[in-house]
């Protein structure tokens, strides 16, 4: 059974399957394994907040293993705390399946970022090409949101440059959606999927999104720790 190979500390993806709302996802990671089919899972966190997820409500979990990634249909039976952070019991139902890598969580941020448009027949920018400012809105690993006041057209090409914390990434992506927003600080939104980023380049971001994700867990822990005293 695939759930054999999910261990303490693996990272796992929460998809809400609700047919009626647009689809949210949400990283948590495990803290206990029960059995074949239940695990303890830390309360994911969306903003610096504890995310509320229904126990009436069936999700997808999206677990990366060392033996790949599965995902499993399943819900929450239980919450609790423990040691200052808010955990969850989850039960998994079936086999589950193997999935691609290629469908990778997002996390929602806020990122400096540069970029400029790119010939598509060349893949490349010319030399007299203009840089321009944006904000990441969220990112994953086959792609982001951002925001910005200059324009692009979708399906046009762009070279990206953000700013990791520590490091920087580069990537090429296209213009997949484009929303105009007149009133707003920021008039674009755009989503882009990189069609040109190095397997190096892409663990960037998963090591970003976890790093991220263990200071939110590290700081709500502290937080509800502190709350718990007074």
């Amino acid at each position: 059974m695939l759930s054999e190979s999910i261990k303490i500390g693996d990272r796992v993806e929460i998809q809400q399957t609700r047919e009626n709302d647009r689809p949210r996802k949400y990283l948590s990671q495990v803290e206990n394994v029960l059995a074949i089919d239940r695990m303890v899972l830390h309360v994911p966190i969306s903003y610096g907040q504890l995310v509320e997820l229904s126990k009436e409500d069936e999700y997808r979990f999206v677990f990366f293993t060392e033996k790949g990634i599965f995902r499993f249909s399943g819900n929450i039976e239980d919450s609790k705390e423990e040691n200052g952070f808010a955990l969850m019991i989850i039960k998994i139902f079936g086999e589950g399946e193997k999935q691609q890598r290629r469908d990778f969580f997002r996390l929602d941020c806020i990122l400096p970022m540069k970029f400029s448009k790119m010939e598509r027949e060349s893949m490349d920018a010319p030399d007299d090409a203009e840089v321009y400012q944006g904000i990441v809105k969220d990112v994953g690993g086959g792609g982001l949101c951002f925001l910005s006041n200059d324009n692009l057209e979708e399906e046009d090409i762009t070279k990206l440059i953000i700013k990791l914390d520590d490091d920087v990434l580069v990537a090429i992506g296209e213009v997949l959606h484009k929303h105009y927003f007149p009133k707003a600080k920021y008039k674009y939104q755009y989503r882009v999927g990189f069609i040109g980023i190095r397997p190096g380049e892409q663990e960037k971001i998963v090591q970003f999104i976890f790093e991220r994700q263990k200071r939110d867990l590290r700081k709500m822990g502290r937080t509800t720790g502190e709350a718990t005293q007074t």
